[in-house]
């Protein structure tokens, strides 16, 4: 589906539903708006879906506009305005912003380490250490993806050479098990799926190999930091809740990633709340130092990031 088509289907949503209730309500109040882009499905992100089905947003008076923006068209809507925030690893924020785009990360989504994501290889692969993988190729997304960066870091922290083969998302799995590759990265629930059904084994499993960083961010326009502070507070605010009330409702939050991911299997959706849910944090805190290591990631990996004071802009709450 092309961006133009996106934009329109976007618009097309947000007409149908605000003429009736426009009708409906009269001169009633009107709650703020906030336009929020999901660059994928994924347990973290589900926490906006959360927030919204627990009436935390509506509890805030806000009208929060949830689109699915994957197959990277996340940081193109942010550009053209055609939403307010997005989610997105800091690497990418700050290749937008060199480019001249005007928006900022305001608050980590949760996590400080990159749990459910590793780097595998076939569970009858010769390859049984970092260090056999010199020279061997690694399946990716794409080239200055969070994958990429993921498996430049994992070569540099072996001290050994790979080359990363870039096939799009959905095109990683299938071609490690057609022995098109010799590794690939893997994201959560992919990754647990896999290695919970004996099929790969990690290498390198991120989450607790890294120093703390902020692998998931919540970015968002230049204008919308300016023109509306306190309803971007309000949503971070409710999103915070309600990772406090999935982290105490493991019954509730296990039913709700099944209907949220479409992820059948148990065992997968609770290896995703104990590494993902129960560890994401709720104060917002962006430390320094995982700043750093974020940017980090691309620096290293040769690309050219503004400084981190133009790339983090906090909002408190």
């Amino acid at each position: 589906m092309s961006f133009r088509n996106v934009l329109c289907r976007m618009a097309a949503g947000v007409l149908t539903l605000s003429v009736p209730l426009a009708f409906l309500a009269g001169s009633a109040h009107a709650a703020d708006q906030l336009r929020v882009g999901l660059s994928a499905i994924y347990p973290v992100y589900g926490v906006a879906f959360a927030a919204r089905e627990l009436g935390y947003y509506k509890e805030r008076d806000l009208d929060v506009q949830l689109t699915d923006l994957s197959g990277g068209l996340a940081q193109e809507a942010l550009a053209a305005g055609a939403v307010d925030v997005i989610t997105a690893p800091p690497s990418g924020v700050g290749v937008a912003i060199s480019k001249g785009i005007k928006e900022r990360i305001i608050a980590p989504t949760g996590g400080i380490t990159p749990d459910g994501w590793h780097l595998v290889v076939p569970v009858n692969s010769p390859i049984k250490t970092l260090k056999d993988l010199e020279g061997k190729t690694v399946g990716i997304s794409s080239k200055a993806s969070s994958m990429d960066f993921l498996a430049l870091w994992a070569a540099r922290h072996g001290k050994i050479t790979i080359k990363t083969i870039p096939l799009g998302t959905p095109g990683v799995p299938p071609a490690l098990k057609n022995k098109q590759i010799d590794a690939a990265i893997l994201w959560p629930l992919v990754s647990y799926r896999h290695l919970i059904d004996g099929e790969y084994r990690s290498l390198v499993d991120f989450g607790k190999e890294m120093d703390p960083v902020l692998p998931d961010t919540w970015a968002a326009t230049q204008e919308a930091i300016d023109k509306k502070p306190e309803v971007l507070r309000r949503w971070l605010q409710a999103n915070a809740k309600a990772i406090t009330y999935m982290q105490a409702n493991e019954a509730w939050t296990l039913e709700f990633l099944k209907r949220y991911t479409k992820e059948p299997d148990a065992r997968v959706l609770k290896m995703a709340y104990d590494t993902i849910i129960k560890k994401m944090k709720t104060d917002g805190a962006m430390d320094p130092q995982w700043m750093a290591n974020s940017v980090a990631l691309a620096t290293d990996a040769g690309f050219k990031l503004p400084p981190v004071s133009e790339i983090f802009r906090p909002i408190k709450f």
